[in-house]
């Protein structure tokens, strides 16, 4: 029952505008009911004015022609997401905002990026970072920082991504919604001289992100297949993790079509990666796939024959069982039409 928004009794006597006000208080407290009305009243004025701000914002980024701008649009930005969930814990109100807003400032954020390079990223982590308790949405400055290790790794090499932005993608391992899946893309970033990505996904194992640690895996496979699929090995031979554990890390070299927001085709959003750096298609290497086959059959055949009448989904994210015999890889696919 909910209670009454005056003095906290049960009540659901009275309504006004979704608060409750029980008998007594509106009888005998008539000024604060009033008082109520009118701070009920100012709210949903407020809330009109904030289901503008994504609109305003996006007419804000167009006339952006300095940093200085770029920073309070910003600034604007965060200010209105926070005033949203102060008004709306529904989060519908944050979700209408960061539509409208979200992707022009993405790509605002890359323009300059490209333009100026990584000391503008490393600024933006700084003032922006994920210490700072003001910013309510870290999408774009993770995004821009994905694009960049993305386009780094691959036009440069690895040792040119700066450390600081791997170690800032890092922290968001168990962060909810599109923060925790836009992070996925740390796994461009593995075996950097300075980063030691193994022990971060050993970190989120630990505390139970190995969905988390399955989706950086994945995207490792785009940069390295050999490399990332020892990774991935080593892992699967650890006597130390339970099977269950094993088959959601064998995530990272399974995907099943349906999950729209699963597609590793699809991180960074707003940004067609492959595209952009020339990746192409992927095509296995014989002997890593035939590897990868051979532990995962060694390693998890036993347990699904076994197990498979008792659990109905192997897989958190594709919500697929897998079939117990067989582990059948593609010839060739790009991680939406690969099947084990």
């Amino acid at each position: 029952m909910p209670n009454c928004e005056i003095c906290g009794k049960p009540t659901t006597s009275h309504e006004v505008k979704g608060c409750y006000v029980c008998h007594t208080c509106w009888t005998k407290r008539r000024e604060d009911v009033e008082g109520l009305k009118e701070r009920l009243e100012e709210e949903e004025r407020l809330k009109e004015r904030l289901r503008e701000s994504g609109k305003e914002i996006s007419n804000k980024i167009e006339k952006i022609d300095s940093k200085e701008e770029l920073y309070s649009v910003m600034d604007l930005y965060q200010e209105r997401l926070n005033r949203s969930m102060e008004l709306d814990k529904s989060g519908d109100l944050f979700r209408k905002i960061s539509d409208e807003a979200c992707e022009d400032m993405c790509e605002l954020l890359y323009d300059y990026a490209e333009e100026e390079g990584w000391p503008f990223v490393l600024d933006l982590i700084d003032e922006y970072g994920f210490e700072n308790d003001d910013v309510i949405d870290n999408v774009p400055i993770e995004n821009v920082t994905e694009r960049m290790i993305i386009s780094t790794r691959t036009e440069k090499g690895v040792e040119e991504i700066p450390v600081e932005a791997l170690e800032y993608l890092a922290k968001f391992y168990d962060a909810v919604d599109v923060e925790w899946e836009d992070s996925f893309t740390l796994g461009w970033g593995f075996d950097h001289p300075e980063f030691d990505l193994i022990s971060v996904v050993e970190k989120a194992i630990e505390e139970d992100q190995e969905i988390w640690a399955s989706a950086v895996l994945e995207r490792a496979f785009y940069a390295d297949q050999e490399e990332a699929s020892s990774i991935l090995i080593d892992l699967l031979r650890r006597e130390d993790l339970s099977h269950k554990v094993k088959m959601r890390l064998v995530q990272s070299v399974t995907f099943f079509t349906g999950e729209e927001w699963d597609k590793p085709d699809m991180l960074p959003r707003y940004w067609d990666w492959k595209k952009a750096v020339g990746y192409g298609r992927f095509k296995w290497d014989e002997g890593v796939k035939e590897c990868l086959k051979k532990v995962i059959e060694e390693e998890l055949a036993d347990y699904i024959e076994k197990e498979q009448s008792n659990i109905e989904e192997f897989f958190d994210r594709t919500k697929k069982a897998l079939p117990a015999k067989d582990v059948d890889f593609s010839e060739e696919w790009s991680f939406t039409d690969l099947q084990i």
